[in-house]
């Protein structure tokens, strides 16, 4: 049966832009620039905006990051741009992190702490970012932007939270991971077309898209494109074209599986595709018009990929499961050639997408973004951003302030069902840890003694948090409320089974 929802969630959007934002306290509530983007009187079209999501990329694993492997296009495109050594993902896994860029709001606060699947009946009914979330794909098309998806979903099931219902106008891809040996399903506005391997993904992406791109500048319309590379996430398959023999002598002997020999070549075909997208804007002429930004979703998943001077990756709330590659090239708004180390978060995307689209900030729910524009477009600007807090499933694990972190004790009973304690090296903490990240990127040294003032500052902070987005056992004022009748931190298929 058709539902009305989407169509009247777009009816609000629309009214809510109607009305400035409020500001509300103890929330780092973004402050939107509009834009006079009126072509017909002679202002500055409304931008295209090109928004790239890769996976599992770490922080070391591309050239302009000090990684051995040559990707020529990705450090062109960087170094056209603003590229960041402090930007955070707002979570160490794939899904909570989507949520998050795709709302401006913790994955707590916009109810998709987790990871759905497909392999339980229930979480696939019931985990999903909901339809009350507001979007960036909504937030634009109240500013007439055409929307569109390519790639990795990864936010709940097509009949209760696919892309064509949180505001994509088209959605292209396959759902979840490709299974490692096996074909995936590959979907077309949501409907399913057939099935096909991992390496024959990357190609239909770029097709996709550069095809979306081309429909929209023949309509004239301003486009925001959400392109999910399934790169560099396991099956460890690249196409033969990008490995050496060694490489793919391990490719084929591995057959998908963990595969740290095989990343190198994974690198090197998602710098081909980035290439051939830049290509396509050129020649369509809308370059100069359009804002790419490129991120990773959380840190690499060891040891296949390197999260540079950081410790650990995916999984965890050290650095290197948080700290990833992310550039934001726009020509003629952002000096090319810098390099920025103030710290900024995929929660800020949104609120900077809504900004230069000429959107405004719906007042009724609180954001966790800022607008980036202002020190996107001037060097001397500041990060509005301050604190971050580090979450793990619906465990608070680690909150920061400027370069402040403090790890904060915690059970391994109330762990989230991905952790591993051969990978978190506080998977058992008994009391808390400070580190100070300007001179200690790794996290080693624990100053916590010589500095009992930030304990405190931070542990209120913590507090605070936990008051408004919630924690283990502890329900926030402002945590988006579950549908999913049962513990978010453990998945049905992680359940110990019962000793007979």
């Amino acid at each position: 049966m058709y539902s009305l929802k989407p169509l009247v969630r777009r009816i609000q959007i629309s009214g809510f832009c109607l009305i400035a934002t409020l500001l509300t306290a103890g929330a780092a509530t973004a402050q939107v620039v509009e834009e006079d983007s009126d072509s017909s009187s002679g202002s500055p079209p409304k931008p295209n905006v090109l928004l790239i999501y890769v996976d599992d990329m770490g922080f070391g694993d591309l050239g302009c990051y000090g990684s051995d492997t040559e990707s020529p296009n990705i450090d062109r495109l960087a170094g056209q741009g603003i590229r960041f050594t402090n930007y955070l993902s707002a979570a160490n896994v794939c899904s909570p992190s989507r949520a998050a860029v795709l709302t401006g709001r913790y994955p707590n606060r916009c109810g998709c702490p987790v990871c759905p699947s497909e392999r339980d009946g229930v979480w696939k009914q019931h985990v999903g970012l909901p339809l009350d979330e507001i979007t960036i794909a909504e937030l634009v098309q109240s500013q007439g932007y055409a929307t569109a998806a390519f790639g990795k979903w990864h936010l709940g099931n097509l009949n209760s939270f696919g892309p064509m219902k949180q505001g994509f106008e088209h959605y292209e891809g396959a759902l979840y991971n490709f299974p490692v040996g096996k074909t995936g399903q590959w979907y077309h506005r949501e409907e399913p077309k057939d099935k096909i391997r991992f390496a024959q993904a990357h190609q239909r992406l770029t097709d996709g898209t550069i095809e979306f791109m081309k429909q929209q500048q023949s309509d004239g319309k301003p486009f925001f494109v959400y392109l999910t590379h399934y790169l560099v996430h396991g099956p460890w398959s690249p196409n033969k074209a990008f490995c050496t023999d060694k490489q793919w002598a391990s490719v084929k002997k591995k057959k998908g599986g963990m595969n740290p020999i095989a990343l190198p070549a994974m690198v090197r075909e998602l710098d081909h595709h980035i290439g051939l997208l830049m290509q396509a804007l050129e020649d369509l002429g809308i370059e100069e018009n359009t804002m790419v930004i490129f991120a990773s979703d959380n840190g690499p998943w060891l040891p296949a990929g390197s999260s540079g001077p950081f410790t650990s990756g995916k999984y965890v709330t050290m650095e290197g499961g948080h700290r990833v590659p992310a550039f934001v090239r726009w020509p003629g708004r952002i000096k090319p050639s810098q390099v920025s180390d103030k710290m900024v978060s995929a929660l800020d995307l949104l609120p900077t997408i809504a900004a230069a689209s000429g959107a405004t900030l719906p007042s009724d729910r609180t954001y966790d973004g800022y607008n980036m524009l202002p020190m996107l477009t001037d060097a001397d600007k500041q990060s509005p951003r301050k604190q971050f807090a580090y979450y793990n499933g619906v465990r608070l694990e680690a909150v920061r302030q400027g370069d402040w972190k403090l790890h904060l004790p915690r059970d391994p009973k109330e762990a989230v069902y991905w952790s591993n304690e051969k990978k978190d090296p506080h998977f058992n903490l008994k009391r808390p840890v400070l580190n100070q990240l300007i001179d200690d990127p790794s996290e080693k040294k624990d100053v916590h003694r010589s500095h009992p003032e930030k304990v405190s500052q931070l542990q209120a902070m913590a507090e605070a948090t936990r008051a408004e987005i919630g924690d283990v056992g502890q329900q926030g004022n402002d945590q988006h409320v579950k549908t999913y009748p049962g513990n978010y931190q453990v998945a049905p298929w992680r359940k110990p089974k019962p000793k007979r």
